[in-house]
């Protein structure tokens, strides 16, 4: 079953062309080996000359070592050339504030397109499944991030393609069962601390329970929202710039032309014209859009209102008008250490905990950052602020070199209308964290901390009553927020 699946996907997706050179990335689970045991299979028949990579995080000791030494022996069995390292992913995420999460995410995609170039790959094959499609299009509907944000993982976009992505888990075992070949399994998986394992331990099966088909059902439906998304967005494209123009420090949507929208593409050219700031439009939630359109059909000139981000909109005469925070606008929130603290000029909350060691998330871990600090080297209290003239701080990785802070969002290529809604953790004379760029290299953990801080910022939950259920078990949560040819 197994293989007809997989060859249909690459028919329907012309994923491969005769001769392709493919980078297969392989951590040892299961759907990985499957991976690379349907594609050597395929090789002879289309010339397929592949490439294994692994990368090990570092993240679990002894444990993901012997991950790699399993993918060499796995590799050597296929007798497939093979690309395995290491990298410190906790010590990545740590200078930059990420969770762990995103940026084991970063450093991999970065990984694999590094050694595709270097390999000569012209893809990539990753082992997505539908069952991750149909776990993935859960999680996202709980957060209830728009059409774009539900809708499917995409089967093949630019070099990465992922032929499993229409065969479920379940046939993924029984196939590697029938060919008698070996996995690892990552015991992270059955913790129930990330949202994608609560969705997979509890949620999944109990929709199973109610529909045995309910996987295939729900990937059909996140790849019909792919499709319909993907019309949309080439329709707005197209129409947008009448609508919508970005001026030098602002975004200004024309209110006549604006207002002979439909329901639905006015809320696409609201994210659109947030994006403009360099803010991912899934930040921006259902709610927050449909308040945002609520006052711009009613609003009179020179009334405000205020987005995420810190993004302000305000009513220009036969116009409305984006502008990041400025002046008065900048603001500063002292945080409650340890607890939760609301930080409603960017849309967010702050939770902070202490720990004898790094430690992972509490609760459902679902940051959009994360950042773990030496707690004895702050000086508290400490505050997230929007950025001061004559900021400066010394970025993780720099070798404990300060920099003026306006020199690095122009080095970084920062959009100047999002600069003022950068969240900055600082004390009262330092700064301990550009969210979402780098902490400084000061205040990181090092061998001889004994306490540590860490500070995780997700979307700011809702109080009111039409706010949506995220989980089972969490808080209620503001919604946030995305070739070739082959024939047998």
């Amino acid at each position: 079953m197994v293989p007809e699946a997989f060859k249909k996907t690459l028919r329907k997706y012309r994923m491969l062309s005769r001769g392709d050179h493919v980078l297969v990335a392989v951590s040892g689970g299961p759907d990985s080996v499957c991976l690379l045991s349907l594609l050597s299979a395929l090789s002879t028949e289309l010339r397929l000359t592949l490439h294994v990579a692994h990368l090990d995080h570092m993240f679990r000791g002894s444990e993901s070592a012997d991950e790699a030494n399993f993918v060499r022996e796995l590799s050597n069995t296929f007798n497939v050339a093979s690309t395995i390292e290491q990298f410190d992913v906790p010590r990545f995420c740590a200078e930059r504030g990420l969770s762990a999460q995103a940026g084991a995410r970063d450093v991999r995609y970065g990984f694999f397109e590094r050694v595709a170039r270097e390999v000569g790959a012209s893809k990539i094959a990753l082992g997505h499944t539908a069952t991750d499609q149909a776990e993935t299009f859960i999680m996202r509907l709980l957060r209830g991030a728009g059409v774009s944000g539900v809708s499917a993982i995409p089967p093949a976009r630019d070099a990465i393609i992922r032929p499993l992505i229409e065969t479920t888990k379940e046939e993924i075992i029984e196939y590697l069962r029938h060919k008698e070949l070996p996995f690892k399994s990552d015991p992270s998986n059955r913790k129930p601390v990330y949202t994608r394992n609560r969705v997979r331990l509890s949620i999944m099966p109990a929709l199973t329970k109610m529909n045995p088909q309910v996987v295939r059902r729900l990937a059909a439906e996140a790849a019909l929202l792919r499709d319909e998304d993907a019309a949309m967005e080439a329709y707005v494209t197209a129409l947008s710039p009448p609508v919508v123009k970005q001026e030098q420090d602002a975004v200004a949507i024309r209110k006549e032309a604006f207002e002979a929208l439909s329901p639905a593409l006015k809320r696409r050219v609201l994210r659109k014209a947030v994006a403009l700031f360099g803010a991912d439009p899934a930040e921006v939630s259902f709610f927050q859009i449909e308040d945002a359109l609520s006052f711009m059909s009613a609003a009179q000139t020179g009334r405000t209102m205020h987005l995420p981000k810190g993004i302000v909109m305000e009513r220009e005469y036969d116009r409305f008008v984006l502008r990041p925070p400025t002046g008065d606008r900048h603001f500063t929130v002292q945080l409650t250490i340890p607890g939760i603290t609301a930080v409603p000029e960017v849309a967010m909350e702050a939770e902070a905990w202490i720990s004898d060691g790094l430690t992972a998330a509490p609760g459902d871990g679902n940051y959009l950052w994360q950042a773990q600090l030496d707690y004895d080297k702050i000086v508290l209290p400490l505050f997230i602020r929007s950025r001061a003239a004559g900021d400066r701080f010394c970025p993780a990785g720099m070798g404990g070199k300060s920099k003026k802070l306006q020199d690095y969002f122009v080095d970084e290529k920062i959009p100047r209308l999002r600069r003022d809604t950068v969240p900055i953790l600082a004390t009262d004379r330092d700064i301990v964290w550009l969210v979402g760029f780098r902490t400084d290299e000061r205040f990181l953990p090092g061998a001889k901390t004994t306490k540590v801080l860490t500070i995780g910022l997700r979307s700011l939950a809702r109080s009111e009553e039409n706010q949506t259920e995220a989980l089972p078990g969490t808080e209620k949560k503001e919604a946030q927020g995305r070739q070739g040819e082959y024939s047998s």
